[in-house]
């Protein structure tokens, strides 16, 4: 997965640099880039990084990373010292290749047989491990003895649907930071403040591009092992 790393020398450069009328940054580097592309953005500050997924737009003149508005106040939080930061990247800044951090393993809900497969090997081309199981009740069970790093949900299960199973995650001490992330078609503003009152971290909607998943997955996993060495 293709990165770009932004890096400022300041929470105030930052700050300033996201003042702007559209969601959007100006990319450092346009060389193999093209519009609609997704990518994983890092911006840092001395040794303090986030890390969010963005979509290249062609502007004309110039290329622009344009965010959704979630990813956008996920930006606007680390520049006010609201948020841990993710794990710093490898280079300074520009391009980088974006995986998964070693070890990194993904739960996988789903009772579509085909859609898991289809997720699983999306997310491996990125080096993530992934665990597969049909329904809520057999994620409880594996994550009872088991430990993951973020959770791929299906919102539609049978028994137990995945607002629930998520309500169930937040109310349990040791799963209460697991990354949650939606694959669902519910995509109303209705249903996706719903997903997120339960307590989703993001989402994905049906049908879905793998530049995107994968982008949002390590995004997400950035930010988690990154809160984890943060805590020390």
């Amino acid at each position: 997965m293709q990165g770009i790393v932004y890096k400022f020398e300041s929470f105030a450069a930052l700050s300033e640099a996201l003042d702007t009328e559209e969601p959007d940054v100006k990319l450092p580097v346009e060389e193999g880039l093209v519009d609609g592309q997704w990518l994983v953005a890092t911006f840092t500050i001395g040794n303090d990084a986030t890390s969010v997924a963005g979509r290249v737009a062609d502007r004309g003149s110039e290329l622009h990373l344009t965010f959704e508005a979630r990813d956008w106040n996920q930006l606007c939080r680390f520049a006010s010292g609201q948020c841990q930061p993710s794990i710093p990247p490898p280079c300074t800044e520009g391009a980088e290749v974006v995986s998964a951090p070693p070890g990194s393993t993904v739960l996988v809900v789903d009772d579509d047989p085909t859609l898991r497969s289809i997720v699983c090997t999306m997310l491996y081309a990125s080096r993530i491990h992934c665990v597969q199981v049909e329904s809520a009740e057999d994620a409880l069970d594996w994550l009872a003895t088991n430990n993951a790093d973020m959770v791929v949900l299906d919102w539609g299960l049978p028994g137990m649907n995945g607002i629930e199973l998520c309500q169930r995650l937040r109310k349990d001490h040791a799963h209460r930071s697991l990354p949650i992330l939606f694959l669902t078609g519910h995509s109303s503003s209705t249903d996706l403040v719903e997903a997120f009152e339960a307590g989703a971290d993001d989402f994905v909607s049906k049908p879905f591009r793998a530049p995107e998943l994968r982008a949002r997955v390590l995004g997400l996993l950035r930010r988690v092992i990154g809160e984890r060495v943060a805590a020390g």
